[in-house]
């Protein structure tokens, strides 16, 4: 008999891609990298929670003791880089980028579909370039002549080896642009199905004209209730 493949490989690459989806396995349901990208999130937001604690205890330090014992400033512009770089893909997954769509809500499915394959493929490119020079400048930290192995370290008290924030920083905008580029491939496939309203619910706008609108024919009802025209 022939085979296909490993099934779990093939299975995997599936849920990764989005391949026999409309979007996700289905709309209430997170895929694989979208809890992963929840994952770092949350973990960014806790190690900004640890950034704000560790400031108010170098204020105190100041105060009382007239020195700085944890040397907050530098571990927080560390932190704030890796981790707002690992947020950009949360961004991403939860449709928090700022779109503007004055137009877009008046174009038919298919041209909001292109319009919106159009914006994540200009991210795409974007993540990517960030990603490349962020990886050129932690090989440059790591290849000049340090004190130690890891080649240039920050000029502090600390003395933090460069190349391990910018790594993890580079990890970040590594990991924003894989997440850019499967998006791309997610609602490219969907096109390529005519599934407009796939690709809108993976990438797109959210249109709340509707809602609006009907929101406002119920007040407007409500206004004209006959109980409303005894009051006035």
């Amino acid at each position: 008999m022939g085979s296909c493949g490993n099934p779990f490989l093939v299975r995997g690459i599936g849920q990764v891609l989005g391949i026999g989806m409309t979007v996700l396995p289905d709309e209430t349901r997170e895929g694989l990298l979208e809890r992963l990208a929840r994952l770092f999130v949350w973990i960014a937001g806790g190690l900004i929670l640890a950034c704000a604690v560790l400031v108010t205890l170098d204020v105190f330090a100041r105060q009382f003791f007239n020195d700085n014992f944890f040397e907050s400033f530098e571990i927080t512009i560390y932190t704030y880089a890796v981790t707002v770089a690992f947020s950009f893909a949360f961004a991403l997954t939860s449709k928090t980028h700022i779109r503007i769509d004055v137009i877009y809500g008046r174009l038919p499915d298919l041209y909001r579909a292109l319009l919106d394959i159009a914006a994540v493929g200009m991210l795409s490119a974007l993540a990517i370039v960030l990603g490349y020079y962020a990886w050129s400048t932690t090989l440059q930290s790591f290849s000049f002549p340090g004190p130690g192995r890891l080649g240039a370290v920050s000029a502090s008290d600390l003395s933090v080896p460069l190349v391990i924030p910018q790594a993890l920083w580079s990890l970040g905008l590594s990991w924003f642009a894989l997440i850019c580029v499967v998006y791309l491939v997610r609602a490219l496939i969907n096109l390529s199905r005519r599934n407009y309203r796939a690709v809108e619910k993976l990438i797109g706008v959210e249109q709340y004209e509707a809602e609006l609108e009907d929101a406002l024919a119920a007040a407007h009802t409500d206004s004209h209730a006959p109980g409303q025209d005894k009051l006035a």
